[in-house]
């Protein structure tokens, strides 16, 4: 990396804060064309989304991946990798909560071995370090352009002949796509450089836009307090050439640096979170739902026999196993909400459960709607004429009238 005067030189002329990064991030310097150290227009503020360390003493340029949205609206599982400078100033307590809040099981250190042995990593308990120097043996550059375009293929002959870049690139997102049961920690001196070219390629491989990327690189400025990253370093220099030389970064992820369809879904699945709040299926009492229907405001209706409706009665299979399924009942109304892995995305279902119908046409059997049976008494007509009427809905509100004008005919008979 640059270690002549200039970088050093701006950073003398920074403040108390800035000077405690500047005893972090010392081995790159600053090119004559670089902006100055005061420059915020490539400062953007850091968000939410962005996750930067601030619990770690010694530790100023970390953050965790960027809650962006990538490959088919899928978020960015950003607790799955961190980025920083090196760790050689972080304290013991900070190395512990890197391995205990972080669950760190895997640094990547990109630094040469000169800068590695010059300033060696505190280490972080419980983590293998793997050092992949991405420059080889020589990371001195008399500026921060011709850096740049080492960055896209330094000692590439070819196929046969990879040289150190090309072989590093393709070490270091192997070793990403292969970690799948902790949180991988990638840094080089700044965290900056070598750390922000690797992480335009993940990025780009997770489906992240040109613009959340070029955010994610710059925020290297804003935690460090500087303007050494700029939009004509990465999109302008290393971009730039490995469009014009490899035809795109897909194709120089491919067929340069030779990463496999399965290095691609390996990385995807690792490092991104499914959208995905779709049920597959939905069963009430056993009673398979329409999806379409109960997706639906009004919901769809299934008919259940049995006479009350809980929750436990809902069965729901999630499209996406890493999705999430609760029920709620009001009557016979079930309301399905599945959530999705990204814990944004969500989906609901209603269901509403009706009784099966009688042969009265109804759907409630309950004993009310059954046929009841009532004795009736007519008054007496001026003889011992009594009357039983058994009465059932309609049938017996006949009998009952029919009883009545009878007795009317018979008492104006035996008046006459």
């Amino acid at each position: 990396m640059i270690t002549h005067r200039t970088r050093r030189g701006i950073l003398g002329r920074l403040g108390a804060t800035t000077l405690v990064a500047a005893a972090v991030v010392c081995s790159v310097g600053l090119s004559a064309t670089s902006a100055s150290a005061d420059d915020s227009s490539n400062q953007p503020p850091l968000t939410a989304k962005d996750h930067a360390i601030t619990d770690v003493p010694g530790l100023v340029n970390g953050r965790e991946l960027g809650s962006f949205t990538g490959l088919n609206g899928q978020l960015v599982s950003s607790p799955r990798l961190l980025r920083t400078e090196s760790l050689d100033k972080i304290t013991s307590d900070g190395a512990a909560t890197l391995a205990t809040k972080y669950h760190v099981n895997l640094v990547i250190d990109l630094r040469t071995a000169t800068q590695i042995a010059a300033k060696p990593d505190v280490p972080v308990p419980g983590a293998k370090s793997v050092n992949i120097s991405m420059f080889g043996a020589d990371g001195n550059y008399p500026d921060d352009t011709v850096m740049y375009h080492d960055l896209v293929d330094k000692g590439y002959n070819g196929p046969n002949d990879r040289g150190p870049m090309i072989t590093a690139y393709a070490q270091i997102l192997r070793l990403i796509a292969q970690d799948t049961t902790g949180t991988v920690l990638i840094h080089c001196s700044h965290g900056m450089d070598r750390t922000g070219t690797v992480m335009d390629l993940l990025y780009n491989i997770l489906g992240v836009s040109e613009s959340d990327i070029l955010h994610d690189y710059l925020l290297s400025n804003t935690q460090l307090k500087v303007g050494w990253a700029t939009p004509q370093l990465l999109q302008g220099t290393f971009e730039s050439d490995v469009n014009s030389k490899y035809g795109g970064i897909d194709s120089y992820l491919r067929k340069t640096i030779g990463l496999t369809d399965q290095d691609f879904a390996a990385l995807r699945t690792n490092l991104l979170v499914s959208n995905d709040a779709s049920a597959s299926s939905i069963t009430v009492d056993g009673i398979s739902v329409p999806l379409d229907a109960a997706a639906t405001t009004g919901g769809a209706t299934i008919t259940d026999p049995q006479t009350a409706l809980a929750a436990g009665d809902v069965t729901v299979t999630t499209t996406n196993p890493n999705a999430t399924a609760s029920t709620t009942v009001s009557g016979r109304t079930a309301t399905i909400t599945v959530t999705a892995q990204d814990g944004i995305t969500v989906e609901r279902y209603v269901v509403n459960a009706a009784l099966p119908a009688t042969a009265g046409g109804t759907s409630t059997p309950v004993a009310a709607a059954a046929a009841a049976t009532t004795r009736a008494t007519l008054p007496e007509t001026g003889g011992d004429d009594t009357a039983v009427v058994l009465v059932g809905g309609i049938g017996g509100a006949l009998l009952i009238a029919g009883g009545i004008l009878l007795m009317r005919r018979r008492t104006k008979r035996t008046a006459g």
